[in-house]
Parts: structure tokens; C-alpha cells; sequence
């Protein structure tokens, strides 16, 4: 009787069991259904796109795609779509990509005409996609993804911290970090060994992000192990690991557990420069209140207007002033790095190009480089006398920008081409794939040449940017707020190293001492950017450094 029992009880927990999984099934297969029955609107109509699965979407197609076009494992994730767009410029430099359940359907776009419809005449808001794939690097709702009331008044708060006149005055300090650096490169210089350079421009960006965000030196080129710069640098590396397998791993139990683990540590150092910054603030108001750095332009706006302060911050604004300030030192380093490195590169590949930038800073600073730094400190309005720097760095991020723009599509929005055509945005995320655009040859001459004069010449010349190709900080109301001290910081590094050093890259020599059996190269290029973060160069940038005679 007892046995039977048993058997009766194993039987019902089965049937249970069974009854649980067909149901869930039933709804995994309802939602695939609704997904792509939604999606085979698009094909119905027409819509430019790849080869098209009514079960996986376009799923096995951009798999297959890694093995079609060559393309190495680790390459960022716009570079994909990238090598699938000359099949779609000729025509219309759009196509649509059903990418679910990982992400909503996107609408790629190569276009100016496109991107400015999407970003600057209907300003659309930014995806909410965005928010838990950037969440390991702010832990939150970021001024990066927030829409309406709450991104105006954010980027209201911050903008004063941003301005160009107020940026200017803070060479100094940038060029305090940017003495270390040119210190470290001597070292490698004076070794004579091959070195990654992504990483040692990483640590020099994330002092200055430090400085500019937290008012806080953290000296990272010393070898200082900073608990902030330590723990996003550990979660970029997981969080990216897992992206490129795919974004099963990238959601898996660890990752997660790493990336809970990371934040709580970038948390806590925050909040105690928060509650540092907070007392000191209140013992002398007025101390602080020509400094903009983010931390102090929260507080700021936290403290206006009251007579009397509480012992601790209120919670609700520190959680907010958190998320807000580990997302500014995250974008504050992360792209400029790349864009020095890509710079060194080119210029290496280019010598007419190297000789006149050297050239420029000759006749700005003088031939004696040595007095460069003190210059820049006494005298920072010389920055806006460098217009070949300027279209060198220009170039570099046409060639290498640092991301795409992604932006929510909404009803009843159309993306129009030349002849009338329109294309729905509803139920897609739009992504404006800057490397695309920046290379398109319907919009640029010579697309693959490095040719700094395009951003010299007038708008009769054939070199001559068409308006709105060149946007790797994007325009519109959600244009890169840190675009003005991204550009500072670039200049002073060039007027600070390219007279001193010479640099090239050491590709051929890491490849035989690290051999890997994938393909390596991408458009013909060997520093490939990979997807780290930001779009950093393959492998870190293997160089060699010299320091000129």
C-alpha cells in the first residue's frame, strides 16, 4: 500500500513537472511567435534586409556571418554589421536586423540623411535596452540612457562642468597627468621592450577622469590600485567575455555574481568620496564653489538653497549622484584612450601627416619641447592655435570613433529617404553605426585614407565633409557631454608626446610571439577595434617607443 502510494505521489510529481514545462513552452513558442509574426510585417512590405528565418529571425544569419566575412571572434559588435552594409549602400545605407530575444529588432543606419532625422529632427529617446547592458559600468539609470524631465535636468546640472571656457582652465591639471605619462613612455622607451599601449593610456585617462569627475587624484599610472578604476576594470573585462560568446553567458549566474560584487565596490568608494566631499563642502562653502567637477557640481545642486544640512546624505540623491558619477568616470577614460592610440598609429603610418603636425607644434610652442608643459599652464588659449591637430584628431575618429549612437524608435516616426521612401521606426531600436558612416564612400573621398585636410579645406573642395557624416560624439540635444574635455584632453596629449616620441606598432612581432589560429585582421586592418567598453584596438595596441634625438 505504502509502495503505491509512492508511485501514485512520483507519478503526480511528474505530470506536474510535465504540465509546468508544456506550459512554459507553450509561451516560449506564443512569444517567438508574436516576435516574429511582427517582424514578418517588415519582410511582407519589403524591407531592406538580410536573408530572413521565420523561427530565428536573423540569429543564424549574423552567426554564419563570423565565418562569411572572415571576421575575428573579439571584434566589436557595430564592426559585424558593418562588414553586412556595402550591401545595402548602394542603395539606401538601411536594413533591418531581428535579433530577439536578445535584443529588439534594430534598424541600422549609415546615412547622415538618417541619422539626422533620428537624432537631431525627431530626437528620439534612447532605448531602454540601454539601461541593464550598461548597468554592471553606473549600476543604474544613467544620464546616458535617462529620456524626458529627468535627462534635461541632468545634463542642465552638469553642462557648466562642460563648457569650453571653463574646460580650458583646466589644463593644468590634465597636463600634471599628462607629465607622468610622458614619463611612463620614457620608461618603456629607456627598456626597450614591446608593451601594450591601451592599457598604460587607460591608466592615464582614469587619473584624468579621476581629477575631472571625483576631484579626486587617484594616481593609477603610479601603480596605485584604485578601488573604483580596479573594479570596472574587472567587470568590463566579464561583462565583454560574456558579450562575446553571446548574451546567454554574458547573463550567466557568475558574470552576474562578479558584476554584483564589482558594483558594490565601486559603490562604496563613490560613497565615501561623497560623504567626504559633502563635509568638507559644509565646513567651507564657499572653498568649493568655483570647482565643476561632477562630484562637486551634484552637491551643489543637492545643498542650493538651504540654510541647514543633515549629517549624512539623503539617500535617494546619493544613490542618483552614484550611478551619475560612475557612469562620467567610466566615458570620461574609456574613449580617449583608444582615440590617442589610433592616433600614434596613423600618424606612424603617415609621416607627410606626422611632420606637419610636429611642425604645428613647433611654431605654437617652440622648438624646445621641454617647455611645452609650462606654456600650456601659463598660457592654455595656445590649444585653439593647433588646426592641424584638430583635423588629426578629426580624422583618427573618423577612422576609429569610439561608438555608435543608438536611439528608441517611436510610432508614427518615418525615416525618409531622397526619394520618399519611408521607413518605420515603431517596435526598433535605430542604430546609427558611426564607423559605417565614417567609411560610406557615397559621402566621403578616399574613405579609407588617412587625410587630416578634409577638415581644412572649404566647402568647394571634393575633401569637404558632407554635413552631419562626421559625428562620433553625435548631435542633437544627446550629443556627448564630455565632447569639449575629450578634445582638450587629446590636444595637449599630442602637443605633450608626438615631438618627443616615436611610436609603432609591434603587430607582426606579438603575432609570433602569441600565435592564434582565427582571423586576425578586419577590412584588411590588423588594429581592429575589439569590444571592451568603448571600441579599443585589437590586443591592446602592441607597440615600440623611441624617444626622438
Amino acid at each position: 500500500m505504502a509502495v503505491h502510494k509512492v508511485m501514485v505521489t512520483a507519478h503526480s510529481v511528474l505530470f506536474a513537472l510535465a504540465a509546468i514545462c508544456g506550459v512554459a513552452l507553450i509561451s516560449v513558442i506564443a512569444k517567438v511567435y508574436a516576435a516574429r509574426s511582427d517582424f514578418y510585417k517588415k519582410v511582407k512590405q519589403g524591407m531592406p534586409m538580410p536573408k530572413w528565418n521565420p523561427i530565428f529571425g536573423h540569429l543564424l544569419f549574423v552567426n554564419d556571418t563570423y565565418s562569411t566575412n572572415k571576421l575575428p571572434p573579439d571584434i566589436q559588435r557595430p564592426d559585424i554589421f558593418r562588414s553586412l552594409s556595402p550591401n545595402f549602400q548602394k542603395s539606401n545605407s538601411l536594413f533591418y536586423v531581428d535579433l530577439w530575444p536578445f535584443i529588439k529588432p534594430l534598424l541600422i543606419v549609415s546615412s547622415p540623411k538618417y541619422a539626422i532625422q533620428a537624432c537631431q529632427q525627431y530626437d528620439l529617446g534612447k532605448p531602454e535596452d540601454l539601461v541593464p547592458f550598461l548597468h554592471p559600468i553606473a549600476g543604474g539609470n544613467s544620464i546616458f540612457t535617462m529620456n524626458g524631465e529627468d535627462s534635461k535636468h541632468s545634463r542642465s546640472l552638469f553642462s557648466s562642468g562642460f563648457n569650453s571656457s571653463y574646460i580650458l582652465n583646466q589644463t593644468a591639471h590634465i597636463v600634471q597627468e599628462a607629465e607622468v605619462y610622458v614619463d611612463v613612455l620614457r620608461g618603456y622607451a629607456e627598456k626597450r621592450v614591446m608593451f601594450q599601449l591601451d592599457e598604460v593610456t587607460l591608466n592615464y585617462t582614469r587619473d584624468i577622469s579621476g581629477a575631472m569627475t571625483l576631484n579626486t587624484r587617484m594616481h593609477c599610472q603610479q601603480g596605485k590600485k584604485n578601488p573604483l578604476a580596479s573594479a570596472l576594470k574587472h567587470t568590463l573585462g566579464w561583462h565583454f567575455l560574456g558579450e562575446l560568446k553571446s548574451p546567454l553567458v554574458r547573463w550567466s549566474p557568475l558574470i552576474r555574481l562578479i558584476s554584483w560584487y564589482n558594483g558594490y565596490q565601486m559603490d562604496q568608494y563613490v560613497s565615501a568620496v561623497l560623504d567626504k566631499r559633502y563635509e568638507e563642502r559644509k565646513r567651507d562653502k564657499s572653498a568649493s564653489q568655483a570647482n565643476r567637477a561632477a562630484i562637486d557640481l551634484a552637491l551643489a545642486d543637492y545643498m542650493s538653497g538651504r540654510t541647514t544640512f543633515e549629517n549624512k546624505l539623503d539617500p535617494n540623491f546619493k544613490k542618483w549622484a552614484i550611478t551619475q558619477l560612475r557612469l562620467f568616470f567610466f566615458v570620461g577614460h574609456d574613449s580617449t584612450s583608444p582615440t590617442i592610440c589610433y592616433c600614434f598609429y596613423l600618424l606612424s603610418k603617415n609621416p607627410s601627416a606626422l611632420k606637419k603636425l610636429r611642425d604645428e607644434h613647433d611654431r605654437v610652442f617652440g622648438k624646445d619641447r621641454s617647455d611645452t608643459p609650462r606654456l600650456l599652464r601659463e598660457q592654455p588659449q595656445l590649444l585653439n592655435q593647433l588646426p592641424y591637430t584638430n583635423a588629426v584628431l578629426k580624422e583618427t575618429l573618423r577612422l576609429f570613433p569610439p561608438a555608435g549612437g543608438m536611439r528608441s524608435g517611436a510610432p508614427g516616426v518615418y525615416l525618409e529617404d531622397d526619394e520618399g521612401n519611408r521607413y518605420p521606426t515603431e517596435g526598433t531600436m535605430v542604430w546609427v553605426l558611426h564607423g559605417t558612416l565614417h567609411r560610406n564612400p557615397k559621402y566621403w573621398k578616399e574613405p579609407k585614407s588617412f587625410l587630416p585636410e578634409r577638415f581644412l579645406v572649404g566647402p568647394d573642395d571634393e575633401l569637404y565633409p558632407v554635413k552631419g557624416a562626421w559625428r562620433p560624439f553625435e548631435f542633437g540635444k544627446r550629443d556627448c557631454l564630455g565632447q569639449t574635455l575629450s578634445m582638450l584632453d587629446l590636444r595637449i596629449t599630442l602637443a605633450m608626446t608626438v615631438r618627443l616620441f616615436d611610436v609603432t606598432d609591434a603587430y607582426e612581432e606579438w603575432d609570433l610571439k602569441y600565435p592564434q589560429k582565427r582571423y586576425q585582421t578586419f577590412d584588411g586592418e590588423r588594429a581592429y577595434q575589439i569590444g571592451n567598453g568603448g571600441a579599443h584596438p585589437a590586443d591592446g595596441f602592441p607597440c615600440r617607443i623611441k624617444v626622438r634625438e
